[in-house]
């Protein structure tokens, strides 16, 4: 066999190996400023500059955080105007990235993010029972988050204080891995439920200053 021949067999016999070998996946694909590759190929997996996509059990999910003092309901008219709406959580990497990501756009050392949920019908008005508890109490709104890994509640919540109308959920975005407000401790990257309102002039240090954006990846 000739020398040219003999490299073209060994080229195509490496390339079938390499082929065949997985090297795993991740959950989640950097879309963040036109750059990263995403299942089914775009620039950003189906995702625009800037947001991120993560791949959930029904699909590619975009991602995005933006800072805001906004109520719950104008928050969510704000993500439709970008084509998407308040984003549930599918996990804890997905809560992560979205208050690692809105830390530099909340004009503060701390702050919370309006996220997709809210209270189930069977659970309003109710605090924490054995029949409404943290895993059943609140439903995803985005239309894609399943299941309740993404729940990861702060501790004792959701109780559904101050007249049981705490019927909308915020995210809590701090580089500390805990804040203490009024003595009691609030872990970074868990929920809260909170009424749907709240006032701008709130200076909490787990004050609403942003929120979460999420729409289906075009990928």
């Amino acid at each position: 066999m000739g020398r040219v021949s003999l490299v073209l067999v060994i080229s195509i016999v490496f390339g079938v190996v390499v082929e065949s070998i997985d090297f795993g996946s991740s959950s989640s694909e950097s879309c963040e400023g036109g750059h990263g590759g995403g299942n089914g190929g775009g620039a950003n997996g189906g995702c625009p500059a800037g947001w991120r996509r993560f791949n959930r059990p029904n699909g590619g999910w975009c991602l995005k955080s933006f800072g805001g003092v906004l109520n719950q309901a104008a928050a969510e008219t704000q993500c439709r105007s970008y084509g998407g709406t308040l984003s549930g959580l599918q996990n804890l990497e997905e809560a992560r990235y979205a208050t690692r990501t809105a830390l530099p756009l909340l004009g503060r050392a701390s702050g919370s993010l309006w996220v997709g949920a809210k209270r189930t019908p069977a659970c309003t008005g109710q605090v924490i029972t054995a029949s409404c508890t943290g895993l059943n109490s609140f439903r995803w709104t985005d239309g894609s988050a399943q299941g309740t890994a993404g729940f990861v509640w702060s501790t004792k919540q959701p109780d559904n204080a101050h007249d049981k109308k705490q019927d909308c959920a915020i995210l809590l975005a701090t580089s500390q891995s805990s804040l203490t407000v009024k003595n009691v401790v609030w872990a970074a990257n868990t929920l809260d439920d909170v009424g749907c309102v709240t006032s701008a002039a709130d200076t909490n240090p787990r004050a609403v200053a942003g929120y979460l954006c999420g729409k289906a990846a075009r990928r």
